[in-house]
């Protein structure tokens, strides 16, 4: 399905509001199943919350895009209840 540019500009924003709070640790550019070149080539690229490229990249040659963004989670955001991680006690 191809997203509106205001769908877009929502999931940037989420991002990076998920990043700042440390829920996000990075975004992919998942290329779609027609994509051009130029999202292929983003295979493997992480990027933090405050550089995420818009979709379509500026380089596309494609129509009708379908990319799509996939989040990478923080440790934060692995754990149960995003609960921080238990401190050891100290010796006293």
């Amino acid at each position: 399905m191809h997203k509106t540019p205001a769908q877009i500009a929502r999931s940037l924003r989420a991002f990076r509001n998920a990043h700042r709070l440390g829920l996000l640790r990075s975004v992919r550019i998942l290329p779609g199943s027609d994509a051009c070149e130029a999202a292929r080539s983003q295979d493997g690229v992480e990027y933090l919350g405050n550089v995420v490229p818009r979709l379509p990249l500026a380089q596309c040659t494609r129509g009708n895009c379908d990319c799509k963004y996939v989040p990478l989670g923080s440790e934060r955001l692995r754990r149960p209840g995003g609960a921080e991680p238990a401190r050891p006690k100290s010796k006293s």
